[in-house]
């Protein structure tokens, strides 16, 4: 039978899978006083100095378009942030552009350098739209395992077995969500040999970068490393301004002239008033910055520390971020019915593993993002759910 005009669909986007937050929301519908330990939106104000900056911007009633690439004095802004705390040297009009959140950049990226039938290979558990990405780019995604036992570090020799002629790309990011972990230099360091012994490009989202005790290492710093590099990063979690939506990616001149092109189409320009509020970020007072950052990491450690007692519950030490990624498979080797669980029997809302690929079947990702009584209430709520499951 013909397909009509509305049936016939792009099958690589088809083939993307519905993401499990929404059986999450489903599930939380109806439901008072929960205690919410899946969310990403960290319950914190921008910085004063942000919001006064913006403020003054929206007085004066204009919001134009801005340059299609990002505001010349941000992009400036950018690259000195990047060759003083990341170490990373790029050129700002020719090898950086300002995007719509880190979303907007790893898929024009992924467009830009994907044909169809390529592969990318991602470490799993991973960020959903890594994954997602990938399918909709036409291209095959490429699962190399992160085990538990290894702190959910990367196995060179999986990855380089993981490696095919179609090859192209690996992606992940660091800090890691939904692992919590940090790379060290070593582990990136062995991801960048497998790159240079195989001509792959490498995707390294660092939007947690800013949440951790010492920075991680940026791969495009390393040997050889910044002409096959894309490093992406924004203002959402570091400066509280998730709904502003403004990022950027870093990489090598040549393809970013094509990665240029996909932005046009897909976004125009970046948000002015974000772009505002991301000049005002650049500019903001270390103290101000200081006490959010230690704020998220005293619930941070509280949480972890509550959930590694949970008996039968197993969970590597987080390094920075908002996440842990416990291992409940002792108690439910579902993690979709699970987190439904939580929420009907314990009122407690998390994120199952199995939403950041099938190896985090087992897992549940749990976020400091709530405000502190609900992050103790919900490891309150959790003791008491795992005790009466263990009598």
């Amino acid at each position: 039978m013909r397909q009509t005009n509305t049936e016939r669909l792009n099958p690589h986007v088809v083939s993307i899978p519905a993401s499990q937050r929404e059986a999450v929301l489903s599930a939380m519908k109806g439901k008072d006083s929960l205690a919410n330990l899946a969310s990403g939106n960290p319950e914190m104000a921008m910085p004063p100095s942000v919001i006064s900056r913006m403020q003054a911007y929206l007085q004066e009633g204009y919001a134009s378009y801005s340059t299609y690439y990002g505001f010349d004095a941000l992009r400036d802004g950018i690259t000195a942030k990047m060759k003083n705390d990341w170490s990373v040297a790029v050129h700002s009009r020719d090898e950086l552009i300002v995007t719509s959140g880190v979303q907007e950049g790893l898929y024009i990226v992924m467009r830009t350098i994907l044909q169809p039938d390529d592969e990318v290979i991602i470490p799993s558990p991973h960020y959903g739209t890594y994954y997602q990405n990938t399918l909709a780019c036409g291209a095959k995604p490429a699962l190399v395992p992160l085990k538990e036992s290894e702190g959910f570090l990367p196995d060179p020799e999986r990855m380089a077995a993981a490696v095919t002629p179609k090859s192209r790309a690996i992606v992940f990011c660091n800090p890691n969500n939904p692992l919590g972990v940090v790379w060290p230099q070593e582990s990136l360091e062995a991801v960048a040999e497998v790159a240079l012994k195989h001509d792959l490009l490498v995707l390294v989202d660092e939007i947690y970068r800013d949440y951790t005790d010492v920075p991680p290492v940026s791969v495009a710093a390393l040997p050889e490393m910044g002409s096959r590099t894309f490093s992406f990063g924004g203002f959402s979690k570091s400066h509280i301004m998730m709904g502003l939506r403004i990022g950027f990616v870093a990489g090598p001149a040549a393809p970013m002239v094509q990665v240029k092109k996909m932005h046009y189409c897909v976004a125009l320009c970046p948000s002015v008033l974000g772009q505002i509020a991301a000049q005002a970020a650049l500019d903001c007072p270390e103290e101000e910055l200081a006490a959010v950052r230690d704020h998220f990491k005293d619930k941070l450690e509280f949480l972890y520390e509550g959930v590694a007692r949970l008996p039968g519950v197993s969970c590597v030490a987080p390094g920075g971020g908002f996440y842990i990624f416990p291992n409940f498979s002792a108690i439910e080797t579902d993690s979709m019915a699970l987190a439904i669980r939580l929420i009907e029997e314990a009122g407690v809302v998390t994120l199952p593993g199995s939403e950041f690929g099938r190896l985090g079947q087992g897992y549940l990702r749990l976020s400091v993002c709530a405000v502190e009584t609900d992050v103790r209430e919900g490891l309150h709520r959790l003791e008491k759910f795992v005790a009466a499951r263990k009598r």
